[in-house]
């Protein structure tokens, strides 16, 4: 069964990903993800010390959103 927080970072990845992918261009979507990703686990958990810093949590959102990336570019095409 799937984390909590692992189900969070898919969902999150995916979600930005697919809204910013569909309405702007599919690499502007998943460079949003990972900027997203990013900035949660650097400022989030690590600076404000509200969770845990992963780079497996920030790979996960990444991947996630490539994943949506590579959806859009198939479904809109080139």
């Amino acid at each position: 069964m799937m984390k909590q927080d692992d189900l969070k970072h898919l969902l999150v990845g995916i979600s930005i990903s697919l809204v910013f992918g569909v309405q702007f261009s599919p690499l502007l979507g998943l460079i949003t993800a990972d900027i997203v990703g990013a900035r949660k686990e650097i400022i989030w958990d690590w600076l404000l010390k509200r969770g845990t810093p992963e780079f497996l949590g920030f790979l996960a959102t990444a991947l996630d959103g490539a994943t949506a990336y590579i959806m859009v570019k198939i479904v809109l095409g080139g």
